[in-house]
């Protein structure tokens, strides 16, 4: 478990700052080879952002966030900041010294959009559910690619079928090791998610995959990374547009 808890207030003292995030910092090459591996496989909410992040030399363009909540001075980055002064929200914060925190996640009511930091999204049991699915596709595209080009080529017998059936096996052996091995260095992402939708409440958080609620933004015409319109995919949802009001009456 990581040590996150869930704040809410109205956002005070906003700033948002152009910056851009190093997907991975000092270890970068081996994990940037890994999840573009995964990025081809798989649905996952933490493999699209990584294909952005090598096309662009491993760093993603985001937003830097710096707010006041409920007198907690939080700072964050997220591929946008569709904040705005004022407005109420619930966070999932990590304590950092005295009365800074860092912003894991921002949920707003009334937009009805999710911030998450950039590979965040699906719980364990769903990101591992994606990836296996998409390993699957794969493999089975690539041996009846391979299949018709190797019988093309060589013809139909009994050792050229036996021959095949061997490399298929071992194949599949190499890429279950290859994207299995791959798939942890991003598990963090889908613990700290599940965490999260702990804290909010969501009914089944084991169950959640937020990916195709993904946020548009028609001013980038861009779908942005860990930016969903949660409510899309979260149908109980613990904070509808009158959370607010009625949040502040009970005040």
């Amino acid at each position: 478990m990581y040590d996150l808890l869930k704040i809410e207030g109205r956002i005070q003292r906003l700033e948002i700052y152009d910056d851009s995030l190093s997907a991975f910092g000092k270890s970068g090459d081996a994990q940037i080879a890994a999840s573009a591996i995964l990025s081809g496989v798989a649905e996952s909410v933490s493999l699209s952002a990584q294909t952005v992040f090598l096309a662009s030399r491993s760093r993603l363009h985001v937003k830097t966030v710096v707010m006041e909540i409920a007198g907690k001075v939080c700072i964050g980055q997220f591929h946008s900041g569709l904040f705005e002064q004022n407005e109420y929200v619930i966070c999932v914060v990590r304590r950092l010294e005295n009365n800074f925190y860092e912003l894991y996640s921002v949920l707003s009511p009334k937009t009805g959009l999710l911030h998450m930091q950039v590979g965040m999204g699906a719980s364990v049991k769903a990101h591992q559910t994606s990836i296996a699915k998409g390993r699957n596709v794969w493999y089975a595209i690539t041996i009846f690619l391979g299949s018709l080009i190797y019988f093309w080529a060589r013809g139909f017998n009994q050792v050229d079928i036996l021959i095949f059936l061997g490399v298929a096996i071992l194949f599949y052996f190499i890429l279950f090791f290859i994207i299995k091995s791959a798939s942890k260095s991003l598990k963090h992402f889908s613990e700290k998610s599940e965490q999260i939708f702990v804290l909010y409440g969501f009914k089944d958080p084991q169950e959640v995959f937020l990916l195709p609620s993904r946020y548009l933004s028609e001013k980038d015409h861009l779908l942005l990374e860990s930016v969903y319109e949660y409510r899309k995919i979260i149908e109980s949802d613990p904070y509808p547009e009158s959370y607010i009001e009625q949040k502040e009456r009970n005040v």
